[in-house]
């Protein structure tokens, strides 16, 4: 019976020490990597806003004479060689004006504004078309932002860059404690696209006859774009 008994437990004991090596070679060492691929790229398109606000006694009033001062915006815009496709209206109100007497409000006028996006594709332009919107009075011009309309090629390339630099920190790790990279398990990403150069002009208006001879003059720089990610790898 006793010899019975210890044939059981050594069977056993083989069994736990077998399913324990088993269980050894199935654990999967692996190394979390963050990277960042950059590349930059030539700006080719430029934005901003022009908004013009006018005030009249009644909204009719206010609003013909923003739509003059509108015209006069646009027909600058088309003169400079900017598309109609490339014009497009963000913001278009009417509403009453107050202040406030004596605690009290008072209506002083209906105002009417509109605001517009424009997109300018030859870059070489941008500065003298500043210039003609200058002539239009009583404008506010904001938001200027310089761009690249296909970023896709530069995107690709970053993201090509940030998954080889991964890979070369997760060499790194895993050569120091003695394994070798194999096949990634996952991959993270967040992108993104940046000019150092993103300037805001307000009220626009005309200067100073002697200021006015020097032409504005808007550096395109550089355009970044980068892709970070975070990547587990399996180690071996």
């Amino acid at each position: 019976m006793k010899k019975h008994t210890l044939a059981i437990v050594l069977i056993v004991a083989v069994v736990l020490l077998a399913s324990g090596c088993s269980s050894l070679k199935s654990v999967v060492r692996t190394v979390e990597v963050s990277a960042t691929g950059e590349v930059t790229l030539e700006p080719d398109i430029a934005t901003f806003n022009v908004q013009i606000s006018e005030k009249g006694e009644t909204t009719k009033e206010a609003q013909q004479r923003a739509n003059e001062k509108m015209n006069q915006v646009l027909t600058t815009l088309r003169s400079s060689g900017i598309a109609d496709r490339d014009i497009g209206t963000t913001a278009l109100s009417l509403r009453p004006e107050y202040v406030w007497v004596e605690n009290r409000q008072q209506l002083v006028g209906q105002v009417a504004s509109q605001s517009l996006s424009v997109k300018v594709r030859d870059l070489g332009t941008l500065g003298s078309l500043i210039d003609s919107l200058g002539e239009v009075t009583s404008i506010t011009l904001t938001s200027i932002v310089l761009d690249k309309e296909d970023k896709s090629a530069g995107m690709i390339e970053a993201r090509k860059r940030a998954v080889a630099q991964a890979r070369e920190k997760a060499e790194l790790y895993a050569n120091e404690s003695g394994l070798h990279v194999q096949s990634v398990i996952t991959i993270s990403e967040f992108s993104s696209a940046s000019n150092p150069y993103n300037p805001r002009l307000k009220a626009v208006a005309l200067a100073s006859e002697a200021a006015y001879d020097m032409a504005t003059e808007i550096p395109a720089g550089m355009l970044t774009i980068t892709s970070t990610i975070s990547a587990v790898f399996e180690m071996r």
